[in-house]
């Protein structure tokens, strides 16, 4: 092996992440102070620090929705953080965390448990319409959202009779409200909705549903 390979095998050894101790001790502190903040998809936690100097860290579990089960979510490495936040959650579900302190031997007992529901999915754009009647084209249009994070827009077409919906258009900034669909048949009916993006990624709910009919040939 070379002598870069040492030396990068080293530095990455160095910088590794060690396991959390599994046993338990009575003996290192419990958080009862754990205060929580929700988001559609984010919870953020905000703590007391501990003065014990046993202690190197925290370790958040999260209990499992499905097999009722608290796992490990984040390890967080220095007494002194008191701040964290879980991310790539469901909208509007209930959570359950524990924190825990951790040395380099033990881990502490389980302590409270806080319970946060996630903030629910915004609604989408409050009016959309489609014009209709018009030569190898829909012609939509809506309501800018009135939520400053709002960045786009997603525009979903289904055929009438087959209510299968999929994307057809990804419609950038927040003040745009229109979009003509070029990519029709003459003489058939579609329906549309539209839903809207923030700036996490987060999508909303549906907007009403609407509907359009091309016009015929002559």
């Amino acid at each position: 092996m070379s002598l870069f390979a040492v030396v990068l095998a080293t530095l990455i050894a160095g910088c590794s992440s060690h396991s959390v101790p599994t046993q338990q001790s009575s003996s290192l502190p419990v958080i009862t102070s754990l205060k929580t903040i929700s988001d559609m998809t984010e919870v953020g936690f905000e703590w007391l620090p501990v003065n014990d100097e046993n202690v190197i860290g925290y370790e958040l579990y999260r209990k499992d929705n499905k097999t009722g089960k608290f796992k490990a979510v984040a390890q967080i490495k220095d007494r002194f953080t008191t701040h964290h936040v879980d991310s790539g959650l469901e909208p509007e579900t209930t959570y359950v965390y524990q924190l825990r302190t951790y040395s380099k031997e033990h881990i502490s007992d389980s302590g409270e448990s806080v319970s946060v529901m996630t903030r629910p999915l915004y609604a989408s754009v409050p009016f959309i319409q489609a014009i209709a009647g018009l030569p190898g084209r829909v012609k939509l249009i809506w309501r800018p959202h009135p939520d400053t994070s709002v960045v786009s827009y997603i525009i979903k077409r289904a055929d009438v009779g087959s209510e299968k919906f999929s994307q057809i258009a990804h419609v950038k900034g927040r003040l745009n409200a229109e979009y003509i669909d070029t990519s029709v048949k003459h003489g058939k009916g579609y329906l549309y909705a539209v839903f809207v993006v923030n700036g996490s990624g987060v999508v909303s709910k549906s907007s009403e549903i609407v509907k359009a009919v091309t016009k015929e040939l002559p």
